[in-house]
């Protein structure tokens, strides 16, 4: 009789793998320092993670397409202007200026699929392009000052909690669930998936590329809205550098998380967990008092470490 062969994969996953360094990392943070689990260090670490891991998701969708944004970080920023101007410049309600800041992020995002499948340009070199002219925007219709006087109802969302988690967690957790169900239970989310495999295969299966194109690089814009409102509420104004640097987290969440730079592979989970290991390593660092020069080579080499890894395991499979 053969004995019925267990399965482990779920401990070979990318997702346990991550859980059980960030509870590691967070066991030698709480005994190791003094300050790490203060009830205002722990709200500080969720705030980041929250308007980190929103970008992280739309990163995460664009490289499942095989392709990349460099623009996350401007769009976000030219959304936190946006919702700033319309309440502080412009006179507009909260709302109002809520749904202007979507607005100009979806245009953003449509804008980039707009050079990467009609002119056909590399995703990284028009997504390096946009990044440029829309941090260039940013500092002409700012001024390139500083934008402050926003209404107290909406800074709120950036200081108020509910259950003791701040309001901007649970936005995040909500763009989690959301992301989840349209990657797992919708054709859009399975069409990612499918083009990442390549524009062959997609055309094969009778995929509009043009139209998943345009939904993911426009749903990504639109994610990097949110964001941009989340940032706004809790910096309560806008500066020419909001958003600066954050395309880099955003995209190194999504690898460690899992996501394939090749394409067609990631998880929304998975970058939910590499955001927080992204942001635990940052927060620990500083608890610690290790210098933050160091904290940036020790991230580069993380990231180095999880590209490597992707690029063995296509190798395996191949």
């Amino acid at each position: 009789m053969k004995e019925k062969k267990r399965d482990f994969s779920i401990f070979q996953r990318t997702e346990f793998s991550l859980i059980l360094i960030i509870l590691a990392l967070y066991l030698v943070a709480v005994f190791g320092t003094a300050n790490f689990f203060t009830e205002y260090n722990q709200m500080n670490i969720l705030k980041q993670c929250s308007i980190n891991g929103v970008i992280a998701i739309s990163a995460t969708m664009i490289i499942i397409t095989s392709g990349i944004d460099l623009s996350c970080g401007s769009i976000v920023g030219m959304s936190t202007l946006m919702v700033a101007m319309g309440q502080a410049k412009w006179g507009m309600s909260i709302p109002v200026s809520i749904i202007i800041a979507l607005f100009v992020g979806v245009l953003c995002g449509l804008y980039n699929a707009v050079i990467i499948h009609e002119l056909n340009v590399p995703p990284f070199i028009a997504t390096l392009g946009s990044m440029t002219i829309i941090r260039g925007l940013i500092k002409i219709i700012s001024n390139a000052g500083t934008i402050a006087g926003l209404k107290i109802e909406f800074t709120n969302l950036g200081v108020c909690s509910f259950l003791k988690i701040p309001y901007l967690a649970w936005l995040w957790i909500f763009v989690v669930i959301v992301g989840f169900f349209i990657l797992k239970y919708t054709s859009f989310g399975r069409n990612i998936y499918v083009l990442g495999s390549g524009k062959e295969v997609a055309k094969l299966c009778g995929i509009s590329i043009r139209r998943t194109i345009y939904m993911t690089y426009g749903f990504a814009g639109f994610l990097c809205g949110i964001a941009g409102i989340m940032l706004a509420a809790r910096i309560n104004s806008a500066v020419p550098a909001a958003g600066q640097g954050y395309e880099m987290n955003a995209i190194a969440a999504s690898v460690i998380g899992g996501a394939s730079l090749a394409g067609a592979k990631g998880a929304i989970f998975g970058t939910a967990l590499g955001t927080i290991l992204m942001t635990l390593i940052d927060n620990v660092g500083i608890q610690f008092g290790i210098n933050s020069f160091v904290m940036e080579i020790s991230t580069g080499v993380l990231i180095t470490i999880a590209v490597v890894v992707d690029q063995l395991k296509n190798r395996k499979s191949n």
